[in-house]
């Protein structure tokens, strides 16, 4: 299968807690508990008997913390992605019955179904960043999680290559033929046959021109077969495609507002979201095979092979790249400064408030050695904060679960908001002179975002924690994915 990355991502020569700092100002907007582990003796020899790439800087003691740790993070990474695999075989369940049966209510359960598998999916980004710690070998299926997940979780993307678009959308990819509509589509220089819509298809097209807007695949394809473009800017409401887009009789058969006489390109469309979910199911399927325990060739062998070398800096490089980099920067400064709905992460679905907060959870997971699995059970048992305390640091263990404290807070501000009062993230990243269009005071506005702002401080703040930790046990330059800079 065709692994294509698409996210690219800026290392600036900055420190991680400096990096939004300037940006913030010129923005003008005002339980900690033991948890039960389920490691098996199994898994607890899986480490033991693997041997170390250099164990000369660690005493036997360090290195007792470190096995603990790292089988405790790759015991919580198989449950987080078997936990994505099976809600994706759900959603794809879901997805099959509604393309057999266009109903509104099968259309519902869907979008239900995708709502439940991103869930636990958000959750792994924390195992992402991996591209340069992980040790080449051509007999590993899958060369780090960084370089297969733009395959899975690619954004934002030009909806007008995939589907019919308004007359109003501005993107990079401006033809009226698209996958759905063609049987074949031009992309700069390459003529591409669209004819017969199948998963190796979406998988060869993926940034297609060498464009990262090009996206076919994954999550946020699904996302916008299901809701349609969202077509209501910075207001109330999502994308609404209609239950009719996927009515095969001729005659009802429609694209949005546009009735086809040729049914065939409803048709071609439930190929489209069929194809999607099974290359989705594919990769999941692949990615949760590397985190098996006892396993060769693989992700988890190889963290494990080489612990005592850079494991532990791997994983704290992955939990400042996560906060600040990706989540704080790319995924809602971003938004926050441009008042762009285009940035916003399920910018489809208006879903993105719990997207937020599941990459921040999947964070402080790691922290504190612990994740809950969709059944309810806890896997892991052993977090950065245990190590911390172990190490002598429970100075710097106790800075960090403060910080995970206000971050915890913060997004759940925006999840109740989302949840409960139906204020979405594209009416809070609106700027002040949008908001007026929609009758939004200032005073009002300048709340909604505050809201993502205090979300932007507290990962700040959480990332100048973790650089203190990383220093405490002796990462002096952690050197993490700091963002986009304004």
């Amino acid at each position: 299968m065709t692994i294509t990355t698409v996210t690219s991502r800026k290392i600036l020569p900055t420190t991680l807690a400096a990096a939004l700092a300037g940006l913030l100002m010129v923005s003008g907007c005002t339980k900690q508990t033991e948890e039960n582990t389920d490691t098996n003796v199994d898994t607890q020899a899986e480490v033991q008997n693997t041997e170390a790439t250099d164990t000369t800087k660690l005493s036997a003691t360090e290195q007792a913390h470190t096995d603990r740790l790292i089988i405790s993070y790759a015991n919580m990474a198989h449950a987080a992605y078997k936990d994505s695999l099976e809600t994706a075989k759900a959603l794809q369940t879901a997805v099959e019955t509604y393309v057999a049966t266009p109903t509104q209510a099968n259309l519902d359960a869907a979008k239900a179904a995708y709502k439940a598998a991103r869930h636990p999916y958000s959750q792994t980004e924390i195992f992402r960043f991996d591209e340069g710690f992980v040790t080449a070998n051509d007999e590993r299926a899958i060369g780090s999680v960084d370089g297969w997940e733009g395959q899975v979780n690619a954004w934002p993307l030009d909806e007008a290559l995939i589907d019919y678009v308004s007359d109003s959308y501005e993107g990079e990819y401006n033809s009226q033929d698209n996958i759905i509509n063609s049987d074949s589509i031009t992309v700069g220089s390459i003529k591409q046959d669209t004819s017969k819509i199948t998963p190796e298809l979406l998988a060869e097209m993926n940034e297609i021109g060498g464009s990262e807007a090009n996206v076919t695949t994954g999550y946020h394809a699904i996302e916008f077969m299901l809701w349609g473009q969202d077509t209501n800017g910075v207001s109330a409401g999502a994308g609404n495609r209609p239950v009719t887009d996927y009515v095969t009789e001729a005659g009802q058969c429609t694209s949005g507002d546009t009735v086809n006489e040729d049914a065939s390109i409803c048709e071609r469309r439930g190929d489209f979201l069929t194809a999607a979910t099974q290359l989705l199911v594919d990769d999941l399927t692949a990615m949760e095979a590397q985190w098996q325990p006892e396993s060769e060739n693989t992700l988890r062998s190889d963290l494990i092979a080489r612990k005592y070398d850079n494991g532990l800096r791997q994983i704290m490089y992955q939990m400042g790249s996560l906060a600040l980099g990706e989540l704080a920067s790319e995924r809602m400064q971003v938004a926050f400064v441009t008042g762009s709905t285009e940035d916003e992460h399920e910018c489809f679905s208006d879903l993105t408030h719990l997207s937020y907060a599941n990459n921040a959870r999947g964070i402080q997971n790691v922290f504190n050695g612990s994740y809950k699995t969709v059944a309810g059970k806890t896997v892991g048992g052993y977090g950065i904060k245990n190590y911390l305390v172990d190490r002598g640091h429970k100075e710097a263990a106790d800075k960090l679960a403060a910080d995970f404290k206000k971050v915890e807070d913060a997004f759940n501000v925006l999840v109740e908001k989302g949840e409960k009062e139906d204020i979405k993230i594209d009416e809070m990243i609106a700027t002040v002179g949008q908001a007026s269009k929609e009758g939004i005071s200032a005073e009002e506005q300048n709340t909604r975002r505050g809201w993502i702002e205090a979300g932007i401080n507290s990962l700040q703040q959480l990332t100048d924690g973790i650089e203190n930790a990383a220093k405490a046990v002796g990462i002096d330059n952690l050197d993490a994915d700091a963002g986009s800079q304004f």
